[in-house]
C-alpha cells in the first residue's frame, strides 16, 4: 500500500488516505470526508468548495483488500439463516434478524475468526431471544486495508465450520400442562402455575392446548402425561413435586414414561429441573420455583425447545457458568449475567 497525490477529477473510485476537514467560520470545524472514503462523482463539487484540487489517495496492491470490502466479506462469512447483512457504515457491517426467534452462534467459528489478525466480529450471547429487525452481530477489519490472505483464511473458517450466526424461528408448538400436587388437586390452595407457564409459552408463539391436574400419585401423573401426549402435544410441562422428598413423586412418574436427559440442573433457581423426551416430544419437569421466581432454568431451556432444538445433557451442564441468578430488583433479564456464561 502506498499514497499518491492525484487531481480530484482523476480520483473517482479511489480511496482517501487521510481525513479532510471542513471549517465554517463562526459555526463549526469538523470532518467533511473520512479516511478510507471512496471518492464518488458527487463528491467533486464539495471538494472544490473546500479548496481541494488535489488529494492524497491510497494505491492498494493486488494482495490487499479495502476495509469496506473486508467488512462485506466478513458479513457474508458470519451471516446465516434469517440474518440480513447491512452495507458498510464507518467500515463496519451489522447483521440483523429477519424473524423473531432464537439466536444461534457457532462460538468456535466466532472465536476462530477473532483469532485472525485485523478481524473483529462480535455477537449477542448465544441463544438470545431476538426480535425481527434486531441487530445480532457486527463485524469489521481494523486497518484501512487488510491482506487478502487473511480474508481467504476467514472464508476457509466458514467452509470448515458452516453457518456462524443464524436465527432459528420459534415454532407454533402445541403445549400441554400437567399440574401436580394433592393440595392443588383437591382445591385446598389455588394453582399459580397455569397462568405463569401459559404466558411464557404464548410469548414464544406456542399454544397451550390442554391443562390437567393430578394428586401426588405416580400412577395418575403418568396417566396425565400419556393423555397429554395423545392429544398431539409437542411439549408437555409437568409442574410441581420435583424434589427428592418421599411424597414428591413427579420425577418417578416422568421416568416411567420418558427417556430422561438430565434430572437436576446447575442453575439457581431451578436445581430440581428435569429434561426428558418421549420420542420427539419434550417432557419437562418444572420445580416449584417456576411458580414464584420470575426467571428460572425454564427460561433458559424452553426457548430452545420452542425453536425446535433437542436438548442434550451437555446443554444443561453448560449452564453452570452464568447459572446463578443475582435476583435483581427490578429483574433485568435477559439483559443480565443469568445464563450468559
Amino acid at each position: 500500500m502506498e499514497t499518491r497525490k492525484v487531481k480530484i477529477e482523476d480520483a473517482v473510485g479511489m480511496i482517501l488516505c487521510h481525513d479532510i476537514t471542513e471549517i465554517i467560520p463562526g459555526e463549526r470545524k469538523g470532518r467533511a470526508f473520512k479516511k478510507g472514503h471512496r471518492i464518488e462523482v458527487e463528491d467533486l463539487d464539495r471538494l472544490r468548495g473546500l479548496g481541494k484540487n488535489h488529494i492524497y489517495v491510497l494505491h492498494m496492491d493486488e494482495d490487499e483488500v479495502h476495509e469496506d470490502d473486508g467488512a462485506r466479506i466478513l458479513g457474508d462469512i458470519l451471516g446465516g439463516q434469517n440474518v440480513e447483512v447491512t452495507e458498510p457504515y464507518e467500515s463496519r457491517v451489522n447483521l440483523h434478524a429477519t424473524v423473531h426467534g432464537l439466536l444461534k452462534v457457532d462460538t468456535e467459528g466466532l472465536y476462530a475468526l477473532n483469532c485472525l489478525e485485523d478481524v473483529v466480529a462480535s455477537t449477542l450471547p448465544n441463544y438470545s431471544i431476538v426480535t425481527k429487525g434486531e441487530m445480532v452481530a457486527g463485524t469489521k477489519v481494523t486497518p484501512l486495508v487488510v491482506k487478502r490472505e487473511i480474508m481467504e483464511t476467514a472464508q476457509g473458517i466458514r467452509r470448515e465450520k458452516g453457518t456462524i450466526v443464524s436465527v432459528i424461528p420459534f415454532q407454533p408448538v402445541k403445549v400441554s400442562i400437567v399440574i401436580t400436587g394433592t393440595e392443588v388437586y383437591k382445591g385446598i390452595i389455588k394453582d399459580a402455575f397455569q397462568e405463569v407457564l401459559t404466558k411464557k409459552v404464548e410469548a414464544l408463539g406456542g399454544t397451550v392446548i390442554h391443562v390437567s391436574f393430578a394428586p401426588d400419585d405416580e400412577g395418575i401423573i403418568r396417566e396425565k402425561i400419556q393423555e397429554a401426549v395423545s392429544k398431539g402435544s409437542d411439549v408437555v410441562l409437568v409442574s410441581g413435586g420435583m424434589s427428592v422428598d418421599p411424597d414428591d413423586v413427579t420425577p418417578k412418574a416422568i421416568r416411567s414414561v420418558a427417556d430422561v436427559v438430565k434430572y437436576g440442573s446447575p442453575v439457581l433457581p431451578g436445581a430440581m429441573f428435569m429434561m426428558s423426551y418421549i420420542g420427539d416430544i419434550a417432557v419437562i419437569g418444572i420445580p416449584a420455583c417456576g411458580m414464584y421466581a420470575k426467571i428460572t432454568v425454564f427460561d433458559l431451556i424452553y426457548p430452545r425447545v420452542a425453536a425446535g432444538i433437542k436438548i442434550t445433557k451437555a446443554d444443561i451442564i453448560a449452564l453452570a457458568n452464568g447459572g446463578l441468578c443475582r435476583k435483581c430488583d427490578p429483574c433485568r433479564f435477559p439483559n443480565c449475567s443469568f445464563g450468559r456464561g
